[in-house]
């Protein structure tokens, strides 16, 4: 059901919640941001991931490209698909942006807002196509080679705070289906 059909906000079912503190590591890059969007105490995201990672066989490698810093192995693709499919079939897209258009999507409830740091911010495309967010916000569209043009999908979202934000969505069926609802 979705969350515009339904009155209650998506909410992380707590079986998936240690797999979506992964993809926040990645977003965030910061145990400390990624407590504040799980609710959560920073020392117990530190003790949850240290337990995922035993468990799962990961090593969190600082040095390594954006997206593959916490959770970088051959099969995590698949799990984030599922959790991501979970989370589009409630209707919500996962969102990024800098502070300054949070206020555009705050209790927005087809958006999962994720604020990202400056670095996350210049290198959305990776993380679009990593798929750990399906649009990035922007005031301004940057220049797109042409694969990019044919690989993303540009939406426009009227904010009362912000006038006209633009979403620069991943070309994936659930995705293309929400933005359609906000187009309409």
């Amino acid at each position: 059901m979705s969350a515009t059909a339904d009155s209650r906000p998506y909410r992380i079912p707590s079986s998936l919640r240690d797999l979506v503190m992964l993809d926040l590591l990645e977003l965030t890059g910061s145990t400390t941001a990624t407590a504040e969007l799980l609710t959560m105490s920073q020392p117990s995201v530190s003790r949850r991931y240290r337990s995922v990672a035993r468990d799962l066989g990961l090593a969190r490698q600082s040095d390594a490209p954006l997206g593959r810093r916490f959770a970088d192995a051959p099969w995590i693709p698949f799990l984030r698909r599922g959790i991501n499919h979970h989370r589009l079939t409630g209707g919500v897209l996962r969102v990024g942006s800098g502070r300054e258009l949070e206020a555009a999507f705050s209790g927005v409830p087809w958006a999962q807002w994720i604020r990202l740091g400056r670095q996350q911010q210049e290198q959305w495309r990776p993380l679009l196509s990593l798929e750990l967010l399906d649009a990035i916000a922007v005031e301004e569209v940057p220049g797109l080679s042409a694969e990019e043009a044919v690989s993303l999908t540009l939406v426009e979202v009227r904010s009362a705070r912000n006038g006209a934000v633009v979403l620069i969505c991943r070309r994936d069926p659930l995705v293309l289906e929400i933005c359609a609802r906000l187009c309409t």
